[in-house]
């Protein structure tokens, strides 16, 4: 084999391992991004969650003060 054909094999093995680096780099984009948005709804979830006892704490507060406003007078 002499030296141009070397040269060939070695662009050509060189491109088929980039093209598949990038293919993979983006199959590794998509996941993680994917990942990211599965942690974000989670903890808008347990936010959301948290909001709802604090409302309801509040509910309960609220009916306290009442009662205790009418057993005053």
């Amino acid at each position: 084999m002499d030296l141009q054909n070397t040269f060939y094999v070695i662009g050509i093995i060189y491109m088929s391992l980039m093209t598949v680096i990038i293919i993979v780099l983006v199959i590794a984009v998509f996941a993680i991004k994917a990942k990211i948005n599965e942690i974000h709804r989670q903890i808008e979830e347990r936010l959301h969650s948290v909001i709802q006892m604090v409302k309801m704490g509040e509910a309960v507060v609220d009916k306290a003060r009442d009662f205790a406003d009418r057993h005053k007078k």
